[in-house]
């Protein structure tokens, strides 16, 4: 197959039972209702959220796909909607517990072919910081997904930077996820949700953590945006002009775009233009596969828009496979290891 040994770093799963915490914690907590021997409906308390299926759970059934679409590795990380960051913090905490451990024992069962980051209870910063030590000393996870906002609050209230430190400190990758998108209620038809509001959400925060001085604050950072940033490239010029002109808007420390190096993007754009526009701004050793597997908005197969934007061979090998490999400490498409690289 040509483009094998990809590696596919937007990915997600979740145990086939949740513990029950709405027994003892009050509020909408997400759980399973199984529906069919393969079948479930996740749901936040007695809310319908989503159908899911044994793609979510079954490590067989997923190492089969895996392998019908030519990827050699994937970063499974929660489905956003499990964060919790609204609910008690100590339910959070448990919840985050249970699946972190379960993407550990994930990629225990098929370490060359699986890497994970699991979830903290933001809003218990102090927690979320411990947690981050828990997620990668203890169960070898690459770091953790956290969201775009916490229950509404930005990413650069300065509460957080306890747990940005940890992260720094502990090499944890963090994979910035879409949720609770701004303007949602007016959102709901015709799929804007997730058409408008998730590529609006992700500029937002990244906006947020370049002009809130998050990333000058802790340099050590290694953030991936999903969905290819989002938005954030095409208001780059629009940010830009605003920084420059609107009243009481603080510059950071660098011009606007050199943060843009500053993270990492997934390739899930569904558009070559789109994919080589990515590239030609941020460079092949910034870009990744993603697909949001197995959703039925993910790319399939793996890294189409990749193979098909016309890329020069190394920068196409880059991305496919060389620059996951070096981020989350993978093996590339070729077998060889590569260490993990420090923002510039």
């Amino acid at each position: 197959m040509s483009g094998a040994g990809r590696i596919d770093v937007h990915a997600h799963g979740i145990p086939k039972e949740l513990p029950d915490l709405a027994a003892r914690y009050p509020g909408a907590w997400p759980n399973i209702l199984p529906t069919g021997p393969r079948t479930a409906d996740l749901r936040l308390g007695d809310t319908f959220f989503r159908a899911i299926d044994d793609r979510c759970w079954d490590t067989a059934r997923r190492l089969e796909e895996m392998d019908a679409d030519g990827v050699s590795a994937q970063v499974v990380s929660p489905i956003p909607v499990t964060f919790g960051y609204g609910l008690p913090a100590r339910g959070a905490a448990e919840l985050a517990r249970v699946q972190n451990a379960w993407i550990a024992a994930l990629v225990d069962t098929a370490p060359a072919r699986f890497a994970g980051l699991g979830t903290v209870p933001l809003q218990a910063p102090d927690v979320a910081a411990a947690m981050v030590a828990e997620c990668v000393a203890d169960l070898r996870l690459a770091g953790v997904e956290i969201g775009t906002n916490v229950n509404g609050g930005p990413l650069d209230d300065p509460s957080l930077d306890e747990f940005y430190s940890a992260c720094a400190e502990h090499g944890a990758v963090l994979l910035l996820h879409p949720w609770q998108v701004l303007g949602g209620d007016r959102l709901r038809e015709h799929g804007l949700l997730y058409a408008v509001g998730m590529p609006a959400e992700t500029a937002a925060a990244a906006a947020t953590l370049i002009l809130g001085g998050v990333l000058d604050r802790h340099p050590g950072l290694r953030i991936v945006l999903s969905h290819g940033g989002g938005a954030l490239l095409p208001l780059l010029p629009r940010l830009e002009r605003c920084v420059e002109t609107l009243p009481g808007v603080r510059p950071p420390n660098r011009p606007v775009r050199d943060y843009l190096r500053r993270f990492w993007y997934d390739s899930l754009v569904y558009d070559p233009a789109t994919l080589r526009a990515l590239v030609e701004t941020v460079g092949a050793d910034r870009v990744m596969v993603g697909t949001d597997y197995p959703f039925p908005i993910a790319e399939r197969p793996a890294g189409t828009a990749v193979l098909d934007a016309g890329l020069d061979p190394e920068a196409e090998r880059a991305i496919l496979s060389g620059t996951a490999a070096g981020l989350f400490g993978l093996a590339r498409g070729d077998g060889t290891l590569m260490s993990s690289p420090r923002p510039n």
